[in-house]
């Protein structure tokens, strides 16, 4: 009914003001109602049987609420009657495989947690509502920054509990809230990516000395145990990558995350050395301030540049011999565990690289020349990395890095490799550049990941940030949130289907295992995990419903798939009621961690 339909409008549009002000409605869960009246139902006909009800009368059967699993721990003894499988061909260019995330940031408290010392209680309800925000996107991925500086918003034995967390050194974390997180993002069926800021000690500049700013870090800082590792550039502190010793401190605190947690990713951003800054000359005029002007890091060179010369040859190893031996465990230990990584939108310039980087002027950043020093081209071309996100912040037409040369510089990059490219997309320009004409328009972002889809390598996409999906939230007013607004209904329009994120070719293979027992009957569709091993890689993670017009079974269409089921180790048999059977034709399937996808399932009817 038109009066319904705008109602459900009206509720799902409350979700977008998030986090404070509306309390999202949370998806349906399994009613503990339901399982009452069974065991009533099942007490009723035992005490019949035993002659104690004579009358005669039937016992009502309980009403099952429409789309939810329920577990049947007394399976029918009835057969199963045959399935058929549907033949399918894939088709990567189908709509129905992309990554479509946003970054969630700690630091600063920018999005969650939206301020320190929040309860237990209100960190898991705030994070649930952002997961239904996710979900009202078909976004399939978080990408939760855990480690924003030398810090842990998870229980660590080598990093500090986050102040962004706590609020206060003195205190610990109230909660595990990564394994939280990760818990809850696999119950939507999305992927959990750990993002971890390597190098960064203090995200605030400071104009202290050194050994002040140090000692007011909290004493179990690896930092402040560690002066002699840590380098200071534009009153900021980060841990030296030219020093051994602290890239092997990054990467055991990003393994120990890897070893104990069941997330999918482990996501690096850009900071590994620093971006150029500025400051006022001797004329007292603003120039560029570049690290390595004021031989920030000459006496780490002189202690460790074996055969090398040229620093910045040297200072782009480091990063190199920090991403293999990172990539090497992660594999080692969990091959089933990406890595990827978050660039800058600019690698280099064609004129500075002999042609192998963008056509992009001298004028602009990038970052294997002059700053940052990490060489992520060498990173794709010898597949260290599972992914690449590069952060292609400019639009069409913008002259200092055109979207339209980035995205195809990229696109180019990872020709003939297995390395997944995703493009960074800075939804928050959309609200905050509204007097800049390249961002003025109701669909900017649309029209990027639109252009994206004409490229044969990008695979999917990402926002930077998560807070800006959010448009009626009160931080947002005047002419940015009109923008946000349209903006984001854009990207709503075209996310309206799901989508599966791609299998990483990079990974090892891991094979599917169809559903069991998959019947239709009185208009229910009943089924079965089919997985029965231990092989982490080939557990099933959740299965697709499809649903198909009678003519047209084709589960390539991203528009035929009706639901995904993530699953639930508490549940024997998934069961979806009050189906649509005289007009379309379900299906079932299930998916690997890895996203491979077993056959798909046509159910037996009775």
């Amino acid at each position: 009914m038109p009066e319904n339909s705008n109602h459900q409008k009206e509720k799902k549009e409350e979700i977008l003001v998030y986090p404070k002000e509306v309390n999202i409605p949370q998806r349906k869960k399994k009613s503990t109602l339901i399982g009452a009246l069974l065991l009533l139902l099942i007490s009723l006909v035992l005490l019949w049987a035993c002659g104690i009800f004579g009358n005669g009368e039937d016992v009502p059967a309980p009403i099952l609420e429409e789309g939810v699993e329920t577990p049947d721990n007394e399976p029918s003894e009835d057969p199963i009657p045959a399935v058929t499988y549907l033949e399918q061909e894939k088709n990567p260019e189908s709509g129905k495989y992309e990554f479509r995330a946003a970054w969630l940031p700690s630091v600063r408290n920018l999005d969650y947690p939206e301020r320190p010392g929040m309860s237990t209680s209100q960190l898991k309800e705030s994070f649930r509502k952002i997961l239904d925000v996710y979900e009202l996107y078909n976004l399939n991925a978080v990408i939760m920054q855990v480690r924003p500086a030398e810090d842990a918003l998870y229980l660590s034995a080598l990093n500090p509990p986050s102040i962004y967390v706590t609020g206060d050194l003195s205190k610990d974390l109230p909660f595990n809230l990564l394994q939280f997180a990760i818990e809850e993002t696999h119950k939507r069926g999305m992927e959990f990516h750990a993002w971890f800021n390597p190098f960064r000690v203090t995200v605030d500049k400071s104009e202290k000395e050194t050994s002040e700013i140090l000692a007011a870090l909290h004493e179990d800082s690896y930092a402040r145990a560690h002066p002699s590792q840590v380098l200071r550039f534009d009153d900021r502190l980060f841990l030296d990558p030219g020093n051994p010793s602290a890239r092997e401190h990054v990467i055991h605190s990003i393994m120990e995350v890897v070893r104990t947690y069941d997330i999918d990713a482990v996501h690096l951003d850009d900071y590994f050395y620093p971006y150029r800054s500025t400051k006022l000359n001797e004329n007292g005029e603003t120039v560029p301030y570049l690290f390595g002007d004021e031989e920030e890091d000459a006496m780490t060179f002189l202690a460790n540049k074996g055969d090398f010369t040229d620093i910045k040859a040297w200072r782009r190893n480091n990063t190199y011999l920090f991403i293999r031996e990172l990539s090497e465990s992660i594999h080692d230990l969990k091959p089933y565990v990406k890595l990827g990584v978050s660039p800058f939108g600019i690698w280099g310039h064609a004129e500075e690289t002999e042609g192998a980087g963008s056509d992009t002027p001298l004028e602009s950043s990038e970052t294997y020349q002059h700053q940052v020093f990490t060489d992520t081209r060498k990173w794709i071309q010898e597949e260290l990395v599972d992914y690449v996100i590069p952060q292609i912040y400019w639009n069409f037409g913008e002259a200092a890095a055109p979207y339209s040369v980035l995205a195809r510089w990229w696109n180019d990059q990872v020709e003939g490799t297995d390395v997944d490219l995703y493009i960074g997309h800075a939804n928050y320009k959309v609200y905050e550049q509204t007097d800049n004409p390249y961002w003025q328009g109701d669909s900017l972002i649309k029209d990027q990941i639109s252009f994206n889809h004409s490229l044969g390598n990008i695979r999917g996409s990402s926002f930077f940030r998560f807070g800006y999906l959010t448009p009626g939230h009160s931080a947002f007013t005047g002419e940015g949130k009109e923008a946000l607004v349209k903006n984001n209904e854009a990207i709503r329009t075209l996310y309206e289907d799901m989508a599966v994120i791609p299998k990483n070719e990079n990974l090892p293979h891991a094979k599917a295992t169809a559903p069991l027992d998959v019947l239709i009957k009185n208009q229910i569709l009943s089924f079965r995990d089919g997985y029965e091993g231990f092989d982490e890689s080939e557990k099933t993670r959740y299965f697709l419903i499809y649903r198909f017009p009678k003519s047209d079974l084709d589960p390539e269409n991203p528009a035929y798939i009706h639901r995904r089921i993530p699953v639930d180790s508490s549940i024997s048999r998934y069961e979806m009621n009050h189906l649509d059977t005289e007009n379309y034709t379900y299906a079932v399937s299930a998916f690997n961690r890895l996203h491979v996808e077993s056959q798909i399932v046509l159910p037996g009817e009775e």
